[in-house]
């Protein structure tokens, strides 16, 4: 039951040692906000694709193994892949294919709505997962050109759901008509799309088992089968079909299958659920990274370390202001549990005011902190009460916890010694700078993180990746006819403020180039190289500052060039066994192509990835376009786009991005962390040097006496400073130098997600450690100096 007294008295503490009260709800209330954001954001995270009925019998197929000695993990598969599996795989019941495709801009009358990036699909895609269809014909996908839009947008174009069926729409230039309205997709479904089109628009059937571009997902008759049967199935069916040469029937077992040397790639699946957790190349699916998830928990049960140990500090430094009125009570016949059921009352207090200060800077700064993160933090209110209700009942426990020191160390001492208020120094800073080491130990952690995670980013974000993407501006015109776009470039160059213009089939910076499979000379498995490739026109060496190792570039003023290729440094070497290059043809896609030059290695995609393989075909009229444009001409740049959109009457409105900002958001989730440890690095050391503050604050009052006669002796000022800063500084030296090694080891297993990837420079440590040293010295050396300057007669009166 509540006693009223000791809460009354609990209350009046509180309010006497205001200093040592603020500094304990501002570390609690700071650390479960941190709690309660990260259980959204982990809730959230691990939320996608839940909601599906039977998400424990949908797999996705994949291909994992080692192309050219670098390894393979691919989320496509043939568009054949499907249909196979249905037919040769007894436990596959269901299949459902998908291709996404570029971005799709809708017209209707004289409105343009972006409908974001077109994904082709079978008619059971819907049904196969359980994604409510608001309207629909009597035959969804029954023609190529049919296609569903979301709710959301139906409601843009139309005014409401209903309007939208059967409506006839410009897509692409071409007239689709709108079959079916679906509900938006939940947020946390692995696919994010508003227009979804008949797969047969792909032209599925020109596809052959070798051929990868779509993604397959699967249905078995029974939940959570063998994985590793479905996968030696899967592996077994695509070389019985497709080369039965190096596998038929030999293989018995998935283990024999994995230890065919022939075998250069496997067949997987994964379940639903993992989809949101995977790292697979060329996936359209909304992923993320475990290591963030488990970071983020991590690091808000490091906050809430480091706001326990503040307080269950400051605990301990106000029971030593009070150890005569503890005395004074077990004099007159307190019980020890009636003692301790006081500082538990006392206690819960503040961790219950601490709780309801979090929840209100959660609901106020939640949302803003989560848009600044780039984070999803999107729960319902039920749930959201639930994760409030859990959360409080962990830290009624973590209340107790935290209470045993203090209530031991109370409980040991006689009433003899309480009454003397005898301190027993040695115990109690033992304690106390124990707890100052453990609160900077962990935010000289966090710190260090921080920084290590800086420089990582601003190494990938500048590092020269072989190719000059300063100025340039990218837009795409893939609803132009050709001779119409052709002529718009044409236009383009003719601006003194433009230095050159090119074109691609990929959206350079942005999205990885496709896959293909090239030979050198012949068709046979030893000539044979798995390559990126992109299409490019005449002017992209000159546009990216891209250098030439061997032969020359495509030339306008060579009509063969259209069969001619470049290979990239790296794909020369993986040929270089051939000897020379230069004149020599590769086979791609039952046509031949003469190689023509060798490139410098330029890094196309991401720096997660090394450069790999990469052939460069010419093509004049692709729908990617890149401007260069000279530095300070931008707002020129742009009148010129705008008045050259309006000449040639585009429809689609002009949306134009920076190569470089499109480099730089390709490190998103690194971003997040940047930020997210930024803030916690903040935090952190606020929460400790307010506690330091405290505490420093009670070591000089238990010290007044001792200052003043030192003083009366003849101190001067910076002796007392020393005196009473030296044992925080030495424990906060010890901290970052215990800190130091963990950091190095923990930030090296981040790192080696990354290619190309920083050093860990020994400035790295030296800031950090001047960083936690000033912030503790500055922090104790306020009330240092005000102890040191005061009148030595007031604190030998105080005393």
């Amino acid at each position: 039951m509540l006693n009223l007294s000791n809460i009354k008295m609990a209350l009046r503490n509180a309010r006497k040692n205001s200093a040592l009260s603020f500094a304990k709800l501002f570390g609690i209330s700071i650390s479960f906000a941190v709690i309660l954001f990260a259980a959204g954001y982990v809730y959230y995270e691990t939320s996608f694709d839940k909601f599906v009925p039977d998400k424990d019998k949908i797999f996705r197929i994949y291909m994992k193994g080692n192309l050219n000695g670098d390894e393979a993990d691919y989320a496509v598969t043939s568009a054949a892949m499907a249909e196979t599996v249905v037919h040769d795989i007894p436990e596959v019941t269901e299949a459902t294919r998908l291709r996404p495709d570029r971005n799709a801009d809708i017209h209707y009358h004289d409105e343009i709505i972006k409908g974001g990036p077109l994904l082709f699909a079978d008619p059971n895609f819907f049904s196969f997962f359980h994604l409510p269809v608001k309207k629909a014909s009597s035959n969804l996908f029954g023609s190529k050109n049919d296609i569903a839009i979301s709710e959301s947008l139906a409601i843009k174009l139309f005014g409401n759901a209903d309007a939208a069926l059967d409506k006839v729409v410009k897509l692409m230039d071409e007239d689709c008509v709108i079959t079916g309205v679906f509900k938006d997709f939940p947020k946390n479904f692995h696919l994010q799309y508003q227009v979804v089109q008949s797969i047969e628009k792909s032209q599925p059937e020109k596809q052959d088992l070798g051929s990868q571009s779509y993604y397959t997902y699967i249905k078995t008759n029974t939940a959570n089968p063998d994985v590793d049967k479905l996968s030696f199935q899967l592996t077994k069916t695509v070389y019985t079909h497709s080369m039965p040469e190096i596998d038929g029937d030999k293989a018995k077992t998935w283990d024999d299958m994995k230890a065919n040397d022939s075998l250069y790639l496997f067949y997987l699946v994964e379940p639903l659920t993992a989809i949101h957790f995977s790292n697979h190349k060329f996936d359209p699916a909304v992923t993320a990274s475990k290591t963030y998830v488990y970071g983020a928990i991590i690091l808000a049960l490091l906050v809430l370390l480091i706001s326990s140990i503040n307080f269950t500090n400051l605990t301990i430094a106000n029971l030593s202001t009070r150890l005569k009125e503890i005395g004074i009570r077990k004099t007159t016949g307190a019980f020890s549990g009636q003692i301790a059921s006081q500082f538990l009352y006392e206690s819960l207090i503040f961790w219950t005011i601490g709780f309801f200060l979090a929840i209100l800077l959660y609901e106020v700064g939640g949302k803003p902190l989560a848009h600044y993160l780039n984070l999803s933090v999107e729960i319902s209110p039920i749930l959201l009460i639930k994760i409030f209700l859990l959360t409080f009942l962990a830290l009624l426990l973590f209340n107790m916890l935290t209470n045993i020191l203090p209530i031991y160390y109370v409980s040991k001492r006689k009433v003899l010694n309480l009454l003397k208020d005898e301190k027993n120094s040695h115990h109690r800073f033992t304690v106390k700078n124990s707890f100052v080491f453990l609160q900077f130990a962990l935010s000289a952690l966090i710190i260090l993180s921080s920084i290590i995670v800086q420089k990582q980013i601003s190494y990938m974000v500048n590092k020269n990746r072989g190719y000059d993407g300063n100025n340039v501006l990218m837009f795409n015109l893939y609803g132009m006819k050709d001779a119409n776009r052709k002529s718009f470039i044409n236009d383009l160059k003719t601006y003194a403020a433009i230095k050159d213009v090119t074109t691609s089939d990929v959206n350079f910076g942005k999205d990885d180039p496709g896959m293909t499979s090239a030979y050198f000379e012949t068709q046979n498995e030893d000539n044979f190289v798995h390559t990126s490739a992109m299409q490019v026109d005449d002017e992209f060496l000159k546009t990216f500052g891209l250098k030439m190792n061997q032969g020359r570039f495509f030339d306008t003023n060579h009509p063969t060039d259209d069969k001619a290729v470049i290979l990239n440094q790296t794909a020369a070497n993986e040929y270089r066994k051939k000897g020379s290059l230069i004149g020599k043809e590769l086979l791609m896609n039952n046509s031949r192509f003469r190689i023509i030059g060798i490139i410098s290695d330029f890094n196309y995609r991401s720096l997660y990835h090394k450069i790999q393989p990469l052939i460069m075909l010419r093509t004049e009229n692709n729908g990617h376009i890149f401007v260069k444009y000279r530095t300070n001409e931008l707002s020129d740049v742009i009148a010129i786009l705008q008045k050259q959109w309006k000449k040639y009457n585009i429809s689609q409105p002009l949306q134009y991005e920076f190569h470089n900002a499109v480099l730089a958001s390709q490190y998103g989730r690194d971003q997040q962390a940047k930020k997210l440890l930024l803030i916690l690095s903040i935090l952190s050391i606020a929460i400790a040097a307010v506690g330091l503050y405290a505490i420093s604050l009670f070591t000089i009052i238990s010290k007044t006496k001792e200052i003043g006669i030192r003083k009366v002796n003849g101190a001067n000022i910076s002796e007392v400073m020393t005196l009473l800063n030296k044992d925080f500084a030495k424990w906060v030296a010890i901290a970052f130098i215990v800190a130091t090694p963990i950091a190095w080891y923990v930030m090296n297993l981040w790192l080696e997600n990354f290619a190309y990837r920083t050093g860990l420079s020994w400035w790295i440590f030296a800031l950090a450690g001047i960083l936690s040293f000033a912030i503790a010295l500055l922090t104790v050396s306020w009330q240092s100096y005000k102890a040191a300057t005061r009148n030595p007669i007031d604190a030998l009166r105080y005393e």
